[in-house]
């Protein structure tokens, strides 16, 4: 380790997962965040982004006589409850308020670029204060799009990463259905960083087609997390979310053993309680011919 890092205990091995947007990084990473000795961001950091004493609250849900857990409004029905309940969530707001000057971690890959040494320690003790404020042993957290390699490896250097894949035409379909991509990458680069003069030409062309615009950014997402993890040479589990919504519990056990973590009932109790949904179809059941032809042509996935 790097000698300007400061070694937190809590901070040994964590565990980062990644992937491109509607990938299923947000419930396979909810499932294993039950873990007992496992400590996360949430979205009470997202409230109060500075603060570090807000996760003193998740010893009210998660404690040696109850474990409530929270969870992403998706599929399943959740209580009215469950909005309270402390959950995992990316914390873009927190990240904003904690990295060092010209870094954006919202928008931009971050590709080729470190944290200065002074900022590297006052994020290591933040998260460490996260882990140990909430009663845990260990770091987790997920982002979505951009990998960001080259920046959090420059903080987290034992970071141990679990990569979510998904097949291309249901990723750019998922993604097109969600309210707040329309305003974001369906007429526009919405993630800056590494591209080329002719690739800004290209989006530029297509502007006015957002399922080439769609599909384009998640092909530059997926290829630049693969120029970094073969660049950086980290821990990375690759999993596919096909094999996650055929077998989850396999998937699960899977992630645990890589990470050295205990098998944990809480994580597997998740299966029970909720139903896991492929929703994966029949590529004609996405779009007409003439789109998938389209996303074929820039990500043949």
């Amino acid at each position: 380790m790097a000698s300007h890092i400061e070694n937190f205990k809590e901070l040994e091995r964590p565990i980062i997962f990644i992937g491109n947007p509607r990938s299923g990084t947000t419930i396979i990473s909810e499932i294993v965040m039950r873990h007992k000795d496992i400590g996360y961001p949430s979205q009470y950091q997202n409230a109060f982004p500075r603060s570090t004493t807000v996760n003193y609250l998740r010893r009210v849900f998660d404690n040696k006589y109850w474990r409530i857990f929270g969870q992403k409004k998706q599929l399943n029905k959740v209580n009215p409850f469950n909005r309270f309940v402390f959950r995992t969530g990316e914390n873009y707001t927190m990240w904003k308020a904690i990295v060092g000057p010209g870094i954006d971690f919202d928008r931009d890959f971050l590709h080729d670029k470190r944290e200065q040494p002074e900022y590297v320690r006052k994020i290591r003790k933040f998260f460490s204060k996260i882990v140990r404020n909430q009663g845990k042993k260990r770091l987790a957290f997920k982002i979505t799009g951009p990998s960001r390699l080259e920046y959090l490896n420059s903080i987290f250097p034992d970071a141990q990463y679990v990569r979510i894949h998904r097949k291309a035409i249901p990723t750019v379909s998922s993604l097109m259905k969600i309210d707040f991509w329309p305003d974001r990458g369906e007429k526009r680069l919405w993630w800056t960083g590494p591209y080329t003069q002719e690739e800004l030409e290209w989006a530029e062309k297509h502007k006015d087609d957002p399922i080439a615009l769609t599909a384009f950014q998640i092909k530059k997402v997926s290829d630049v997390t693969d120029e970094e993890v073969s660049k950086l040479n980290v821990d990375v589990l690759d999993v596919q979310y096909i094999d996650f919504v055929k077998n989850p519990e396999q998937v699960i056990k899977q992630i645990l053993d890589h990470t050295n973590l205990s098998y944990d009932d809480a994580c597997f109790d998740y299966m029970k309680r909720n139903k896991i949904f492929n929703r994966n179809k029949k590529d004609e059941d996405y779009f007409p011919t003439k789109d998938l032809e389209t996303i074929r042509q820039i990500y043949p996935a």
